[in-house]
């Protein structure tokens, strides 16, 4: 599945989602919702989820949370749209374990490192990244 998506519009989430990555030792996971319409993903909210992991490398979002995050999307109105998650250093680009991730949750992937956010979709061959508002 290829996602048509030009920009992702986080807006005053960006701080949040910095602010998570220079606090934990750990990667932190969260669940991304929101609407797809006209090329741009708008996030509203995020869905935090407990990284099973616990590591400073690597992620396993709780199954049971992420149902809860759909369950949570339908009774707003908004779809599950992608995940976020952190990386404890820079630079936030997807390791080659995000891009099987990728492969396998074909949706946005937000990454924050200590220092920036960035935005990326499943490409045809490597992870693609596109404008972050």
């Amino acid at each position: 599945m290829m996602l048509k998506i030009e920009r992702v519009e986080v807006g005053p989430l960006r701080n949040l989602l910095i602010e998570r990555a220079s606090k934990s030792r750990h990667e932190v996971v969260g669940i991304l919702l929101g609407v797809v319409k006209e090329g741009v993903g708008r996030i509203y909210a995020i869905y935090l989820v407990e990284n099973l992991k616990k590591s400073p490398v690597a992620f396993e979002a709780d199954p049971w949370q992420v149902v809860q995050s759909y369950k949570s999307s339908e009774k707003y109105g908004i779809e599950v749209i992608g995940i976020f998650h952190t990386h404890t250093s820079c630079p936030a680009s997807p390791s080659p374990r995000d891009v099987e991730g990728m492969r396998a949750w074909p949706y946005i992937w937000l990454i924050a490192c200590p220092e920036e956010l960035r935005a990326w979709l499943p490409g045809a061959r490597e992870p693609v990244e596109v404008s972050l508002t």
